[in-house]
């Protein structure tokens, strides 16, 4: 697939993008590649942070920091490349934060934060931790200390959600079923009996004493709080919107070359392009690349026959899952167009040191270019 590489789409000028976003499905090594894209950036004197919203944190490991938090936390490269911060999402302590920080005032916000439901729910409700991440993001981005944000997305059935939250928590607040949690009588209608409206108000006490809480009221509170924060949720959660549809974002799509990760790839392609966001390429990772042996060297070696004769199976064996990656991979290009950004051999090393993880970035950089694919 060489032939599809050009200067427009090779990584160092990916890098020069404000806004890199790596999807993928799980296992396929998404995590490593963001965290590698970050150290090329910084070796390539691009002030760049790196952020994962996978609830496995793996990202620490690759950049082998002691923790990752919130806070951003300085990668400890080599004196000459530009700095890298690693951060990884909290919904708890980020949606604090976005209250405490948009709230109208010091009071409405400790409102808030001490409404019960409000604290069994803003790390458990839904879509909340996807707009946390948002929120994470418009943070970075607002940074003009950061030439580069890499985004680390959850496996790809939660990216899509990840995707989509910028304007769900606004959806849900200007809906009707929270007009009604916020009063239930409005169900009924300005024009509904007084016999109606306390039956109604009579089962929502006896609801409450079944339950030994003021359900509804917390409800209604922790609503009610919300929406005065309502119109600067929905402006930034619009301006995310720009930030990922812009030209100075990409898509970066990660996979390998086994089959069920290229059928998920090329879905999730499918559903990118539908929402209109930007797909500069791919990576593929965990690549395997075995040319046919010629005679002269399936005849060298000082081994034993019956070793050798084991040897050039195996050898054979890795030939043949060769050919079938460069299909897969093929594949993939004839199905989405897009061309091979790199794709990372099958490594004897697990990149799970930062000098390991810098020789994992060579292969996303100018040097390290990698064609294992067409071979």
């Amino acid at each position: 697939m060489r032939e599809q590489h050009d200067s427009r789409t090779r990584p160092p000028n990916l890098l020069r993008k404000r806004l890199l976003v790596c999807v993928g499905s799980g296992g396929v090594g998404k995590t490593t590649v963001a965290a590698a894209l970050g150290v090329a950036a910084a070796l390539q004197q691009r002030r760049s942070a790196v952020i994962t919203f996978d609830p496995a944190r793996r990202l620490k490991d690759a950049l082998a920091l002691p923790r990752l938090s919130t806070e951003p936390h300085r990668v400890p490269l080599d004196a000459g490349s530009a700095p890298l911060d690693a951060m990884a999402l909290d919904t708890k302590r980020t949606f604090d934060a976005v209250v405490r920080r948009f709230a109208p005032s010091p009071e409405t916000a400790e409102r808030i934060l001490a409404n019960r439901l409000y604290q069994q729910l803003s790390d458990e409700l839904g879509g909340s931790a996807e707009y946390m991440a948002m929120e994470t993001l418009h943070a970075l981005m607002q940074q003009a200390h950061y030439q580069l944000v890499v985004v680390d997305t959850p496996p790809s059935a939660h990216a899509r959600d990840l995707l989509a939250a910028p304007t769900r928590l606004g959806e849900l607040l200007a809906s009707r079923a929270v007009t009604f949690l916020k009063s239930p009588g409005a169900l009924l209608g300005a024009t509904g009996s007084s016999a109606a409206r306390l039956a109604m108000g009579a089962l929502l006490k006896v609801l409450e004493r079944w339950t030994g809480m003021r359900l509804l009221a917390d409800l209604a509170e922790f609503i009610d709080g919300f929406e005065t924060m309502l119109a600067g949720f929905q402006t930034r959660a619009a301006e995310v919107e720009r930030w990922l549809r812009a030209p100075s974002t990409a898509f970066v799509l990660v996979t390998t070359p086994e089959p069920d990760a290229i059928a998920t790839t090329i879905e999730f392609y499918r559903e990118l392009c539908a929402a209109h966001f930007h797909v500069a390429g791919v990576v593929a990772n965990r690549v395997l690349a075995f040319p046919r042996l010629d005679a002269a060297a399936s005849a060298e070696g000082p081994w034993a026959p019956a070793l050798r004769t084991k040897l050039l199976a195996n050898y054979a064996d890795l030939h043949t899952l060769s050919r079938r990656d460069r299909g897969t991979l093929l594949e993939l290009h004839n199905a989405t167009g897009l061309p091979l950004l790199a794709a990372v051999p099958m490594l004897s090393e697990s990149p799970n040191s930062l000098a390991a993880l810098q020789r994992f970035a060579a292969y996303l950089a100018p040097d390290g270019w990698s064609d294992a694919a067409g071979r």
